[in-house]
């Protein structure tokens, strides 16, 4: 208990420890200090001239001009004190080079340079481009290959006009894809906002590998299959196929979990047979894997799907409607639209970024940089990511539409457990995965003494949060809607080392999490609320509220620990799972090998942590050992989920009656206790204070809008 108690109090310490400027409050909100008087105002405007003074009746037309406007005023000793504002007005900005800052555009501890959009106007920086002119297709040897009810609909537009010419190959990865899992870019179509589809068979769902043709042997986990990529299709279609240049298999080729886009080699239609170019899949290919293809000007069957001949440089789309009467518009550019390069006290407020073929927004380094009220959408990368540096913030952003992840946040030193001390709060992030589908989250953080509050995290392929490192809190969040795809995995993951020690899941609300909503798509492990996968340990899990967050056929509960010990699971809600709590025990032996390089490894000093974590002295022992206490089960099949009497179970409460909670029918578990059974010194959780909350950069709650129960189109 004072192990709790100390990670607690921990919490509310935690700004003070990283010298931060901002707080953090008693309901995990972020309060940002009052800005000094503004020193110096100038001003940017679409409508503006780089040759102007920058004045508010004479704006610059660019970022660019204001940087170089305040590095002139410092080199001459004439920049004011105070906070300098440059003004963004509302308008479209084209963006055709990255934004960069470094050290030299860096503000002063409580006076930084504020970027911020000019009041109720909201300015946008685009790094795409709006099409128009479409025709007709009328080439022979085209429409031969369209299918028969798309001609006649199929329109074209040539893109050298727009000064695209040779684009090159297109390059897809994956997790395990022997290109790499790293950010390739990749343009994508856009109809009046919305992310139109790369041509592909099937339209929905997946198919499924008929066999392998190379029996070589190779087993993984009593899994059988092949290293080589030649696999066998049942049915016709890949007939269509045989003519394409970039046809792709997107695929999950042994594992529900690792995926990747296999380029086609060649098509043998005599003995249906698809050899796939190399690298191969790291892990191979396996019969019954499911798998589509993508990319082919032979699928465009659908209002919404599109294929770009990079060679020739024209785009063929079905429209979904007429597109002399839509916004159609193409992301081009490959680079982050803003970079910022050890730059310190620089702040963004209100503008939105889009449309860019990669990452939206690159810190590397500094310290105390914040991105505030911001929009991130329609990039075929990650939002923003943060590496290294200290104190950074995302706070009140909506970030959404994007190909890979939303946010990916490393701060602080494990071999010294310092904090980093930044922080994601109170922002949506959905809508994600729509050309890498896993290990592409609302948030990748890593480190030591990081920040995740008060977020809304919904409509993701894979998991919401994947955390690793030390002593972070994550904390009043939402997240639902996620692990629409794959497998394995949890709504927030952590994996592969029990050094990872201190971080904390606190009063947040998971679900609808994982496949519960499609019984036929039952796979092969599970989909859990919160997953401690591969030895994790000295975690605290305290005050969630688990709704439907276990799906899968070996069984994932709301919570499930695979090979970890010392984490605590207490006074959490479990209500409709198939199992509130599941374990996939190691053997003493797995348990001691896996072990052996953990307090040698180079990362971290093993004085310091065993000072810091004392568990860790007697981390060999007691492996599979957590403390399960103070929750309430409630309408769960199942309370623990092979578990095999290893683990410290006490004051829980299982029930099915009625009564608990004000409307549990409508997703509200805020607590009605007065006639219902509660574990012994349960503490009341804070129902109505998850979640987006209203403050200055977000004076509306967004209300949630969506179309299916997928993470989007796209790839």
């Amino acid at each position: 208990m004072r192990t709790i108690l100390r990670r607690v109090v921990s919490i509310g310490l935690w700004a003070i420890l990283c010298g931060s400027a901002w707080t953090v409050e008693t309901d995990g909100k972020i309060k940002l200090p009052p800005l000094p008087k503004a020193g110096l105002h100038l001003y940017v405007s679409p409508a503006g001239s780089d040759d102007n003074s920058g004045v508010k009746s004479a704006p610059f037309a660019s970022l660019e001009r204001a940087r170089d406007e305040i590095r002139t005023l410092r080199r001459k000793e004439k920049l004011p004190k105070g906070t300098i504002y440059v003004m963004v007005q509302g308008g479209q900005y084209s963006v055709r080079q990255t934004f960069t800052l470094t050290s030299l555009d860096s503000g002063a501890p409580g006076a930084p340079i504020v970027f911020r959009a000019t009041r109720k106007q909201k300015p946008v920086f685009s790094g795409g481009i709006r099409l128009s002119g479409f025709m007709p297709v009328t080439d022979e040897a085209v429409l031969a290959r369209l299918p028969d009810n798309a001609r006649g609909h199929v329109v074209q537009v040539d893109l050298a006009p727009f000064g695209i010419k040779n684009l090159g190959p297109l390059v897809l990865g994956g997790f395990s894809s022997g290109n790499g899992f790293t950010t390739h870019p990749v343009p994508e179509l856009f109809f009046n906002g919305e992310a139109l589809s790369m041509a592909r068979y099937p339209n929905d769902g997946f198919l499924k590998v008929a066999d392998i043709c190379v029996p070589d042997g190779h087993n993984i986990h009593g899994m059988t299959g092949s290293k080589v990529g030649r696999i066998l299709y049942e049915g016709d279609r890949p007939a269509r196929w045989k003519n394409e240049k970039d046809a792709f298999l997107y695929g999950y080729w042994f594992f529900d979990w690792a995926d990747s886009y296999e380029r086609i080699a060649a098509i043998n239609t005599h003995r249906n047979e698809i050899t796939l170019a190399t690298p191969y899949h790291n892990y191979g290919y396996r019969k019954g894997a499911r798998y589509y293809a993508v990319n082919l000007l032979s699928e465009i069957d659908v209002p919404g799907e599109w294929y770009l001949d990079r060679q020739k440089a024209v785009l063929y789309f079905y429209p979904p409607s007429d597109p002399a009467k839509a916004i159609v518009e193409l992301s081009v550019f490959t680079l982050p639209l803003v970079h910022l390069d050890k730059a310190a006290h620089v702040r963004f407020e209100g503008l939105t970024w889009e449309l860019g073929a990669g990452d939206a927004i690159h810190v590397k380094g500094g310290e105390n940089c914040l991105f505030a009220g911001c929009t991130v959408r329609r990039f075929g990368g990650n939002g923003i990511e943060i590496s290294g540096g200290t104190q950074h913030g995302i706070l009140g952003c909506d970030i959404y539409s994007m190909g890979r992840g939303g946010t990916l946040i490393t701060g602080g030193d494990r071999k010294t457990l310092t904090p980093g001390g930044h922080f994601l709060a109170n922002c949506d992030i959905h809508h994600l995965s729509r050309i890498d589908h896993t290990y592409t989250p609302a948030v990748v953080m890593n480190g030591v003494g990081n920040r995740i509050t008060h977020n809304r995290m919904h409509h993701i392929n894979s998991s919401a949060i994947r955390l690793g490192g030390n002593d972070h809190a994550v904390e009043y969040n939402e997240v639902h809607d996620v692990l629409l795809e794959s497998d394995d995995q949890g709504g927030a993951d952590m994996w592969g080392d029990p050094a990872f020690r201190g971080n904390i899941y606190r009063y947040n609300y998971w679900h609808h999490i994982g496949n519960w909503r499609h019984a036929g798509e039952d796979l092969a492990c599970g989909q859990a609320g919160i997953r401690l996968d591969d030895a994790i340990s000295g975690t605290l899990i305290h005050g969630n509220i688990f709704y439907k967050c276990s799906a899968g056929k070996l069984g994932f509960g709301g919570v499930q620990i695979h090979g970890g010990k010392d984490n605590t699971v207490e006074n959490n809600i479990f209500a409709e799972c198939a199992a509130a709590i599941s374990f996939s025990p190691w053997d003493a032996g797995r348990w001691k090998q896996f072990i052996a390089p953990t307090l040698s490894a180079p990362a971290i000093d093993p004085v310091l942590y065993q000072t810091r974590y004392p568990e860790l002295a007697s981390l060999a022992e007691n492996p599979n050992r957590n403390i399960i206490q103070r929750n309430l089960i409630w309408k769960c099949e199942k309370f623990l989920l092979r578990d095999k009497g290893q683990n410290v179970v006490r004051d829980n409460v299982t029930s099915d009656a009625s009564g608990y909670f004000r409307n549990a029918s409508t997703g509200s578990f805020r607590l009605n206790t007065a006639h219902n059974e509660m574990p012994p010194g349960f503490t009341p959780i804070p129902f109505d204070k998850i979640g987006l909350y209203k403050d200055a950069f977000r004076p509306a709650l967004p209300k949630l809008k969506i179309k299916n129960a997928r993470a989007g189109n796209g790839v």
